[in-house]
């Protein structure tokens, strides 16, 4: 996530010439009243009439420029350091709708214990995953639903239990069936098995950013700017997640807008509505001819040799195993979990040795941890116009020498 810079206003006032503290404050005021022809014959801590102007002039005035200035207006004035009620108002100057959060929505494989029955599915029953980062997620059957006789699989309509980003997991990530459903005996979410994304409720980083895309994309040509605004409207697409590829293959103007998720893969569907809007329904500039993508994945085969402190339980060691395994697929942005973790992004260099800091870092019982990438040992995968993914993935424990 591209974070918004931050300002020390009081730092920036002082350094302005501007008293920030009562005795910066009270020395100026002294220094005008001797200006101005008036002579101070007692100005001692003592005074009853310095004690007065202390706490009628300087304590408030001091107040109005730390608090209320340096603490409030000031911050408020730029989007980079606004507070949500400014972000808000400046959104709505160039209609922009802060986005709620969104549950996921899309199809569930269920399979028929006998594909000569037809089987009814209720609603309401549920399918969910193992545990990530100690947190099940779950999603619900919404409609009734029939598989025909004759057929031993079919897709039912579910929705998250909860909003969430988190809900968007890839492909095999839902396939317990807590509770039984008569006939049925397995359930797995598919590749673009999303129809609807899941997503936060926007934070005020997020609105910072479109805000700021904004005032790049309010000209007449539709620049990069101008589709990041229009495709980063939907929930779940940030407008940092969004990278374009001008390609000029078709047309002059031709480009792809490569869309990365925060989790999972960019379902098939949702860049079907991306590009019917665009596309289809006129919001593309004149002879331009944009198609979102989702972003091209490079496959890695990483191994972790884990070392783990000496004389740990037997269940002990699995569960930390379990953990380095759960943190570095968080990282490929499998899942939501650990959101401490760097992840791994386009254009940029993904590092193992930071990789294992971190694990370090949040466990104490790995002592040491050795990473092979694509046969080779701790390489660094470099990233250009594409997302690291992992193809396999083996965490081993390495004997306590």
């Amino acid at each position: 996530m591209s974070k918004r810079p931050s300002a020390d206003f009081i730092e920036i006032l002082s350094e302005s010439g501007v008293p920030v503290t009562e005795d910066e404050f009270e020395t100026q005021l002294k220094q005008e009243v001797v200006g101005a022809g008036s002579k101070i014959s007692n100005d001692s801590d003592m005074s009853p009439f310095w004690r007065w102007v202390r706490a009628a002039v300087v304590t408030p005035c001091v107040w109005l420029i730390r608090t209320l200035l340096a603490g409030h207006v000031m911050p408020n004035m730029f989007v980079a350091t606004a507070q949500r009620w400014a972000l808000e108002l400046k959104a709505w100057e160039y209609e922009i709708e802060p986005k709620d959060a969104e549950k996921t929505r899309g199809n569930i494989t269920l399979t028929k214990a006998n594909a000569a029955d037809a089987v009814t599915i209720d609603t309401g029953k549920v399918v969910q995953t193992l545990p990530i980062d100690g947190v099940v997620y779950q999603i619900r059957v919404l409609a009734e639903t029939v598989i025909d006789a004759g057929q031993l699989t079919g897709k039912v309509l579910v929705e998250a239990l909860e909003a969430g980003a988190a809900y968007n997991l890839p492909a095999g990530y839902f396939n317990i069936i807590p509770e039984e459903i008569p006939g049925i005996v397995d359930a797995v979410n598919e590749p673009d098995w999303i129809t609807k994304l899941g997503a936060n409720a926007e934070s005020d980083d997020e609105l910072a950013l479109r805000v700021q895309n904004a005032f790049t994309s309010s000209g007449e040509w539709h620049i990069d700017d101008v589709y990041r605004s229009i495709i980063a409207t939907v929930a779940g697409i940030r407008s940092d997640n969004i990278y374009f590829n001008n390609t000029g293959d078709t047309n002059p103007g031709t480009a792809e807008a490569l869309i990365l998720m925060e989790v999972g893969t960019t379902p098939q569907p949702v860049l079907d509505q991306l590009n019917e809007h665009i596309m289809d329904n006129g919001h593309h500039g004149h002879g331009d001819v944009l198609t979102c993508k989702a972003i091209p994945d490079t496959e890695h085969e990483v191994i972790a040799e884990v070392v783990l402190i000496a004389n740990l339980a037997e269940q002990t060691k699995v569960n930390e195993l379990l953990e380095v395994e759960d943190r570095i697929r968080a990282v490929f942005r499998e899942t939501a979990a650990y959101p401490d973790m760097t992840r791994a992004k386009p254009q940029s260099r993904f590092s193992f040795s930071l990789l294992g800091s971190e694990i370090h870092t949040n466990m104490e019982q790995v002592e040491s941890v050795r990473f092979t990438v694509d046969g080779s040992v701790q390489e660094d995968i470099i990233s250009n116009l594409d997302q690291p993914r992992l193809t396999s993935l083996i965490v081993r424990e390495l004997e306590y020498a």
